[in-house]
């Protein structure tokens, strides 16, 4: 320091310009670590060039979560329809039996009675038994002589009247067992699809708890950032507000030391001027 510095204050001056440059140094420094440090935590969040982030990963998650749930549904409904079709048969057939027996029990008016004449007469077997029995009937009225009698003729009609009354009942009896097969086919069909069902709902209901969950996720990523960023605004506040504080005291300081050198100088001008007033060359002649 000079000897001028003392009354120029050039000391202080010096001083607050090299601390006004450290401030502003440091106001630099720390907003670039502040934005560096709020760059990688974004990036983290939400992925940048050099590679995917939270969100990403949280999408690819739901991504891939949802396809196996999808593939998972096509084979459970690929199972179920082969089940489920298995019982077609049985409700094809048993439908046939079902109009059948509907035709036998006279359900279905004079048509559908003649209907079931006509399937019951043409039914494996029928012809057969027929002959079979009047063919006895016939072969015993002869050996008794009395083939062309009315003996013969009542044993005749009553035979096949008889068979007509036996064999038609037994034909309703196995017309039920179809009902019951077609009653059957319709119960797995039923069961099947309601199973089917309850797969697509239960797949609706993985979906949606999948789609809600990247949902909350995401949003609470997103979150994250708002919050981050909030918190490089408040540091950035807090950095600007402690820098110009560091200012002002600067200044402060500047001005303190420059008053002070100009109360140096004043009292330096008044010491030289009383100096002055005090000197008498003719004193002590």
């Amino acid at each position: 320091m000079s000897f001028l510095d003392f009354f120029t204050g050039g000391a202080g001056q010096t001083a607050a310009k090299n601390n006004a440059a450290a401030i502003n140094t440091g106001l630099q420094q720390g907003g670039n670590a502040l934005l560096t440090s709020y760059g990688q935590g974004q990036n983290y969040l939400l992925g940048s060039d050099q590679g995917p982030g939270a969100f990403q990963y949280a999408t690819g998650g739901y991504d891939r979560a949802r396809g196996d749930v999808a593939s998972q549904y096509g084979q459970t409904q690929n199972y179920l329809g082969q089940a489920t079709s298995a019982y077609q048969p049985l409700v094809s057939n048993g439908l046939s039996a079902l109009g059948s027996y509907y035709d036998a029990i006279g359900a279905n008016g004079a048509e559908g009675s003649q209907r079931a004449t006509a399937a019951f007469q043409a039914a494996p077997g029928y012809d057969y038994t027929m002959d079979s029995a009047l063919g006895a009937v016939q072969r015993s009225a002869a050996a008794r002589g009395g083939l062309a009698g009315g003996n013969a003729t009542a044993d005749i009609l009553k035979t096949a009247t008889g068979l007509a009354n036996q064999g038609f009942q037994q034909y309703v009896d196995n017309l039920k067992g179809g009902v019951g097969t077609y009653t059957t086919g319709v119960q797995g069909l039923a069961n099947g699809l309601t199973t089917q069902g309850g797969a697509s709902q239960s797949y609706g209901n993985a979906l949606s708890a999948l789609g809600t969950g990247q949902g909350n996720m995401q949003a609470s990523i997103l979150g994250q950032g708002a919050a981050l960023q909030q918190s490089l605004g408040n540091q950035f506040n807090a950095l600007i507000n402690n820098s110009t504080g560091a200012l002002v005291s600067n200044n402060n300081a500047l001005a303190a030391s420059q008053t002070k050198a100009s109360e140096n100088a004043l009292g330096a001008i008044v010491g030289l001027g009383k100096s002055a007033l005090d000197f008498n060359p003719f004193k002590g002649l």
